[in-house]
């Protein structure tokens, strides 16, 4: 029979919880009388060994500490077998005296402590308890107190302990239902998550607002998700390729072209305002009469194509910057951050970095360019004043990360590393070549290292893994 978590959970917990309170009672309760008595008989013993050296000094008993147990206690001082002083109340008479020192000293239950001995009896519902010190034959200090049974006071703790028992009962039992719901709802999110997954539904989010490993597990199923779709993806391209080569290599085909249509279209239109901008300067037309102003234009111009020519030189030459032996260290990455720090101070956003130290398979200008690539797509696309730069090991690579708050639409994530592709963002700081991606894409390829993009908890996270030197 299937038993939920939840169920399990809040069992376990009432359990566990119930039987540390009963047993906490059960310990309390058998060992409260005991030790009343047994702390009596301490106190009693320890008043009368502190004072038998006074009392040997024929110091009266009113002088000694005994005095403050008189309430409840009778001592009782004889010398030369004759009463010589007595304090506390009137439990034993001079006949009774004889009969006393013979029994302890009979009494097989007598406890033997040095000079002191003593025996407790339990008569009705009275503890007696008494003492004997002995200085010498026929000197004697003799004690005798009472204690009253505590069954009256055992009846009012159990009343106590019952209404106690009812409340923390009550207490443990919504304690256990929150534990049991704050663990299994989580639970049966990520459950009913791991069904749409199963089921291939990819249109779904999982999102918990946690802070322990709950956060990490979802961060994994994020990733997972994202490797799963992107996986089935591939596999449908691949059938779709496999089904038809004419096909694959018309859309080849029809890439290039649109690439070079790209190229034109992006150079051109600077080109062309460029052009508008000198001739009208030249002509001395409309506002263009002060070239002094207006040339502060036509140089952003000049360098958005310079922009666009250097990323392009870039994407075109990759492949002579690398070579399959290139080892760089992560220090790289820190001397990399610094004008890139410069750069985002420019847009009000802050760079956190936290990055382990390890030597990378790749070649220092690969590694600069592919750290500057992702820090500026992310800070020009960050929600937020903070993105987030971190890299550790793990097994033979080292997995870099780049994070920026935001949200990508899932349609859109493949084509970011296309040539060109940029998203129309109305808050989109700056409008870039359109190259950065596409050039991380082509230096990961050059590697054969794996790349992603993919939307974690409020976060577009883009990840690399880079062999390490081993």
């Amino acid at each position: 029979m299937r038993i939920p978590i939840f169920i399990k959970t809040f069992l376990l917990l009432l359990i566990s919880f119930s039987i540390v309170f009963f047993i906490n009672i059960y310990i309390s309760y058998q060992r409260f009388s005991p030790m009343y008595i047994e702390e009596n008989i301490e106190s009693v013993k320890t008043s009368i060994l502190n004072s038998v050296n006074d009392i040997n000094n024929n110091l009266d008993l009113n002088e000694t500490d005994l005095k403050s147990l008189s309430s409840e206690t009778e001592f009782i001082r004889i010398e030369n077998n004759e009463i010589t002083d007595t304090i506390g109340p009137d439990y034993l008479s001079e006949s009774d005296i004889l009969d006393f020192v013979i029994n302890i000293f009979d009494n097989e239950e007598t406890i033997k402590e040095g000079q002191l001995m003593y025996h407790a009896t339990l008569v009705e519902d009275v503890h007696q308890i008494n003492y004997i010190y002995q200085y010498e034959a026929g000197d004697y200090l003799i004690v005798s107190t009472r204690i009253q049974n505590l069954q009256n006071i055992d009846r009012v703790l159990n009343n106590i302990n019952i209404t106690q028992s009812i409340y923390i009962l009550v207490a443990i039992t919504l304690l256990s239902i929150f534990i049991s719901y704050n663990i299994s709802r989580p639970i049966h999110k990520i459950n009913r998550y791991a069904k749409d997954i199963s089921n291939l539904n990819f249109k779904n989010k999982l999102n918990l607002n946690r802070k322990d490993e709950f956060k990490d597990l979802v961060s994994s199923l994020n990733e997972m998700t994202f490797n799963l779709k992107k996986t089935y993806t591939d596999l449908n391209e691949a059938n779709q390729k496999l089904s038809s080569d004419i096909d694959f290599e018309k859309e080849q085909e029809q890439k290039k072209k649109e690439l070079i249509m790209m190229i034109n279209h992006e150079i051109k239109t600077p080109l062309a305002v460029m052009k508008g901008m000198i001739e009208g300067m030249i002509d001395g037309v409309g506002r263009y009469k002060d070239k002094e102003k207006y040339l502060g234009e036509l140089l952003t111009q000049i360098e958005a194509i310079e922009s666009i020519t250097k990323d392009l030189t870039y994407s075109l030459r990759l492949e002579d910057k690398m070579k399959t032996q290139d080892i760089t260290h992560t220090n790289t990455i820190l001397k990399q951050l610094k004008p890139l720090k410069v750069f985002a101070s420019q847009h009000q956003i802050e760079i956190q970095e936290n990055l382990l130290s390890s030597d990378l398979m790749m070649s220092e200008e690969l590694l600069s360019i592919l750290i500057t690539n992702l820090i500026k797509n992310a800070v020009l696309y960050s929600e937020d004043k903070f993105v987030k730069v971190e890299g550790y090991v793990d097994h033979n690579h080292y997995v870099l990360i780049v994070k920026n708050k935001g949200y990508i639409p899932e349609a859109e994530i493949d084509k970011l590393f296309n040539s060109f592709y940029r998203i129309k963002k109305q808050h989109e700081k700056t409008s870039g070549s359109g190259l950065g991606l596409f050039i991380v894409k082509q230096i990961c390829d050059l590697y054969g290292y794996t790349y992603k993009l993919f939307n974690d908890n409020g976060y577009v996270t883009a990840k690399i893994h880079i062999q390490i030197k081993i």
